[in-house]
């Protein structure tokens, strides 16, 4: 009898130690997400605070009469957007009748003053 007691102890004292263990890996993981999570939470809030920031010293120029900050990002795409519409609208009208006539307008303004006279009169 005494040797099964002594049996059960060290099953119970192995199993103990294993749980321990255990315990000890669950926590360790647990640690690591919760660090995890902290960190993507702090991210969160920096840019939540910076944007907060933002918009306060927005609405504070805005209350003393200062005029916006110039969004230079639309300007230049507003004016980029122009030229492509532009070269568009160009390229549309190469070759239209309107060009056809201007170049046969040149080419009898380039001639000597009489063959203009005969063309016209």
């Amino acid at each position: 009898m005494f040797l099964r007691t002594r049996n059960n102890d060290s099953v119970a004292s192995a199993t103990w130690n294993e749980f321990l263990h255990g315990l000890g890996s669950t926590r360790d993981v647990a640690a690591e997400r919760a660090r995890e999570k902290a960190g993507s939470v702090r991210g969160a809030l920096s840019d939540t605070g910076s944007e907060a920031r933002h918009r306060a010293s927005l609405a504070l120029d805005a209350l003393a009469g200062r005029p916006a900050p110039m969004r230079w990002g639309w300007v230049v795409a507003a004016a980029g957007l122009g030229a492509l519409a532009g070269f568009a609208v160009a390229e549309l009208l190469r070759g239209h009748p309107v060009d056809e006539a201007v170049a046969s307008l040149r080419r009898q303004l380039s001639h000597p003053r009489e063959q203009v006279e005969e063309h016209v009169g």
